[in-house]
């Protein structure tokens, strides 16, 4: 049987949500019955997965390894490249990707993965003016696209709801593994990381920016009278270093660090104050562990929590009103916490692994190759 060959175009292979998705879903993928190619547009950043990419049967190709190639010559580059790997199917995980990949012969089938619902995002990023020329830009795009696939339910309802299109959506997997809970390693960790294992902690991964809200939640754990219930804030970027500053001794900044999953076990809940998600690959990693979730009011943070019955996992809250989050807080603590983790360990291994993921991406795959 003839092999489909799938091209994966990326910017870049950097550690952040549209590469690790793409990794996920190769890393199931059956060879038998794919080849892969992967084009990447811009250089590498130091948290690049470029090494990890490199142990699959796949062929990396750079197409400005050194230096940022203008939008002609990249678009040149990547025609020449795209003629010579000859794919069946070209698969685009970001807007760069998108726009060149549209310009493209039409012999190849376009596949697009909607990261995140264009809006909010981007006028906070790009300003509003800029925001919505670019949000115009991928909607237009994404519509040329043969197969666009929204990594949530909540994408696809969102496009229904707002465009009238019907977008298949399959939803973002994780490759971690189901942590068997076990407190004497809690607190070996807790200890190795410099957590006090007197208090439970809240975790919250992500970009220190405004459309994720950290510092609403630095404002409310320093505000909570109760200091034995804290705060650890993984990540970095522009509020980092104030919030870092602002941070009571109860909330933990260590900034970027490989070892997520480690000081996730070391967590008691999850939290997330995002104004705007696709769906965060940290919420189903924080699944695999098990940890009740405190999640604002957004589409995807809401789809999650309908998996399981009302209130018995987590809950939503107000990410603009300090009262309401402590309230959540409160109601969150009174948590059988072992009932929980089986509960959102059972719904992940169900619905969010990168298994489960890369074989519904695999279906559409061969779906739109016989069309």
């Amino acid at each position: 049987m003839k092999k489909t060959h799938i091209c994966y175009l990326i910017s870049s292979l950097c550690n952040e949500g549209p590469t690790n998705v793409m990794y996920n879903i190769i890393q199931y993928l059956d060879f038998d019955k794919f080849d892969v190619s992967i084009v990447t547009l811009v250089p590498e950043k130091e948290n690049s997965r470029f090494q990890e990419f490199s142990k699959f049967p796949i062929t990396i190709y750079q197409l400005s390894p050194n230096r940022f190639l203008n939008p002609l010559k990249l678009y040149s580059a990547l025609r020449k490249q795209v003629k010579t790997i000859n794919p069946d199917k070209l698969h685009a995980h970001c807007p760069r990707s998108l726009y060149l990949m549209c310009f493209l012969p039409r012999k190849y089938k376009r596949v697009y993965t909607i990261h995140i619902y264009p809006g909010l995002q981007q006028q906070i990023l790009y300003g509003k003016f800029k925001g919505d020329i670019v949000n115009t830009l991928n909607h237009f795009f994404t519509r040329k696209c043969d197969l666009p696939i929204g990594c949530a339910l909540s994408v696809g309802e969102l496009y229904k709801e707002n465009k009238g299109w019907n977008i298949l959506s399959i939803p973002n997997g994780s490759s971690l593994p189901i942590w068997q809970r076990n407190e004497e390693e809690k607190r070996k960790i807790r200890t190795e990381l410099g957590i006090d294992n007197s208090r439970k902690y809240f975790i919250f991964i992500g970009r220190f920016s405004n459309e994720k809200n950290p510092d609403f939640l630095v404002e409310v754990f320093n505000s909570l009278e109760e200091k034995n219930i804290g705060l650890i804030m993984l990540g970095n970027g522009p509020l980092w270093e104030t919030l870092k500053q602002k941070a009571q001794s109860n909330i933990i900044i260590p900034g970027f660090t490989a070892r997520v999953y480690d000081y996730l076990k070391a967590a008691n809940y999850y939290v997330s104050a995002s104004d705007v998600e696709g769906l965060a690959n940290t919420i189903l990693e924080s699944m695999t562990v098990g940890l009740p979730m405190l999640l604002s009011d957004i589409p995807s943070h809401r789809e999650v929590l309908q998996r399981f019955p009302q209130n018995s996992v987590g809950f939503i809250f107000d990410n603009k009103n300090i009262e309401d989050t402590h309230a959540k807080i409160n109601e969150i603590l009174q948590f059988d916490a072992e009932e929980a983790t089986k509960n959102i360990q059972d719904v992940f291994c169900d619905f969010y692994t990168a298994k489960v993921m890369s074989e519904a991406y695999q279906k559409a795959y061969i779906e739109l190759f016989n069309k």
